[in-house]
């Protein structure tokens, strides 16, 4: 019944008063690994799902939705298409009303491309109860898919399956009494929806607990806090559920007042506390699940956590942002730290500890950021920038079809053309212009004794005089408190996409989204709702795909 519904898939024009938005895939993936991105569906028509257009060797493995308004998830049925190649379905039983959120798990494809991925709304019409493709609703995303990271020799906290959890003793542990500061934190990567990372819970609603980390059906982090029949809690705003690292820090912090919840060194969310016994116990710490069973499950946590720490403080965001990317061997007073490249000390469990070890590409180095280039005549000016001190040198790679690269010119740390008051140094490197329309640059941090790290890659079109046909002029101001407005050129008309991004690879705001004349455009970028820090403009059209880095100082 199905497969037959599916080969009668039509093409129809828009509907008025539906859209899809706030894709939120990463920017750069990895070849060979899983994925989820998150689609919004804001319109107010019913929906029976979506019609995916993927890279060749790319698949989808698993979908669901949620409705915003209940959080409720349904899981979505997934096939090939019987007549396109490389395309995917993604459909419902029953239609999807109002506002929903998709999830869509994808395991990314080996080859290592610039790739476009592109989704279309499915309806039914009732005309005649065919499914039909809403083609002037479809959109799309381009992704600099990179090699497979090495494996390193460390490993990372993951539950085999059916594996007890780690149980921690909370004595062992600094006090998390409500009345106490302290402060949890720890680098995390799923793809899993609806599981416990950590619990202090037994699922019991008379119960208190003072925390427990978990991953809701939509894919973003919720850190809960509880006392018998009231939860309450803080969330990130964007999923953490992608397949990438991310770090979470929950600082408590009563003297103040507040509990306060960061991702990737941001401030994303607080909650008021006072001190109070109602959210205390001595229950252990649960790691990988909650200890009690809800419908015959755990709740199991089946990704990956590496750096767990528990500090006797409330810690700032810029003690956060300081140690994050620091491997912190040394002993450091108030500090409980679990790396697990060691087995965990007998003196902090309760009970054995069993299979929870998996090897981890987790890398501490500061990525490169504000890949550019500029064409000067017969010669194509690459600049990058990054914090890593610990790279030996970097390795310019070129390529002209975005697969197969060669390494072109070296830099060392040393060459560094500048360097700004929080430790950013800039490079640059100066190749001979290739014969060829399209280019492809990307940067290769190599580290002794470590495994290489590769960056996004740069897309650069030319023109039959060699000129850039499209060039980001620049915003101003810069830094800018509330709003600033970016100005960019095109040589010719184009289909463009100015997005921004976060300093993670999250995508935050898509400011142009259509065909553009050819000269000069200025685009005024608003970010009252965005917290303070560096964001990178990029531009994207078929031949170019450019970034720009912005910084918001409030």
């Amino acid at each position: 019944m199905l497969s037959a519904l599916v080969s009668a898939l039509a093409l129809l024009g828009p509907p008025a008063e539906a859209q899809l938005g706030s894709v939120t895939p990463a920017e750069r993936l990895h070849a060979g690994t899983r994925v989820n991105a998150f689609v919004t569906w804001e319109g107010a028509q019913d929906l029976e799902g979506l019609t995916l257009d993927l890279p060749s060797g790319w698949r989808l493995v698993e979908a669901s939705a949620v409705r915003l308004q209940t959080n409720e998830p349904v899981r979505l049925r997934t096939l090939p298409s019987s007549r396109v190649e490389h395309r995917f379905h993604a459909l419902t039983t029953e239609p999807l009303r109002g506002a929903h959120r998709f999830i869509l798990g994808l395991d990314v494809g080996s080859a290592v491309e610039y790739a476009s991925v592109t989704l279309i709304p499915v309806r039914r019409r009732q005309e005649d109860n065919r499914l039909v493709l809403m083609r002037g609703l479809q959109t799309s995303w381009s992704v600099s898919v990179a090699e497979a990271p090495q494996r390193g020799r460390g490993r990372a906290f993951q539950r085999a399956a059916g594996a007890d959890l780690l149980m921690l003793e909370r004595r062992a542990l600094p006090s998390l009494r409500a009345q106490e500061p302290f402060t949890i934190e720890a680098w995390l990567r799923t793809t899993g929806l609806d599981e416990v990372v950590l619990s202090t819970w037994d699922g019991v609603e008379a119960q208190t607990y003072p925390v427990e980390w978990l991953v809701d059906a939509q894919g973003r982090l919720v850190v809960y806090r509880g006392e018998p029949g009231h939860h309450v809690g803080m969330q990130t705003a964007r999923p953490v559920a992608d397949g990438r690292w991310h770090h979470v820090a929950l600082a408590h912090d009563p003297e103040r007042g507040w509990a306060r919840l960061f991702l990737d060194g941001n401030l994303v969310d607080s909650l008021r506390v006072t001190a109070s016994d109602l959210t205390n116990n001595a229950l252990p710490l649960s790691v990988g699940g909650r200890r009690v069973l809800r419908d015959g499950s755990r709740l199991a946590f089946s990704g990956q956590l590496d750096e767990l720490r528990f500090w006797n403080r409330a810690r700032s965001r810029d003690e956060v942002r300081y140690t994050m990317r620091r491997q912190l061997d040394e002993s450091v007073d108030g500090l409980v730290r679990l790396g697990f490249d060691e087995p965990v000390s007998p003196s902090l469990t309760r009970g054995t500890v069993g299979r929870i070890y998996a090897s981890s590409d987790l890398s501490f180095s500061y990525p490169v950021e504000a890949l550019s280039a500029d064409v000067q005549g017969t010669s194509v000016r690459v600049t990058w920038e990054t914090k890593d001190r610990e790279n030996e040198r970097f390795t310019v790679e070129r390529s002209t079809d975005g697969r197969t690269y060669e390494a072109v010119g070296t830099v060392r740390l040393s060459e560094r053309i500048a360097e700004a008051a929080d430790g950013t140094m800039r490079f640059a490197y100066t190749d001979a212009l290739p014969e060829s329309p399209l280019l492809y640059y990307r940067i290769r941090q190599r580290f002794g004794g470590a495994p290489d790290r590769l960056s996004g890659a740069l897309k650069l079109g030319l023109g039959a005089d060699g000129t850039p046909l499209a060039v980001i002029e620049g915003n101003s101001p810069n830094p800018f408190r509330s709003a600033t407005t970016i100005s960019f050129s095109l040589e010719r008309a184009a289909p463009v996409r100015l997005s921004v991004w976060d300093v993670s690879g999250s995508r935050v705001a898509v400011l142009v989204d259509q065909t553009l004349r050819a000269g000069r455009h200025d685009v005024r970028f608003d970010a009252q709702n965005l917290p303070s820090g560096v964001y990178f403009v990029r531009l994207h059209t078929a031949e170019m795909r450019l970034t720009h880095k912005v910084t918001l100082a409030r």
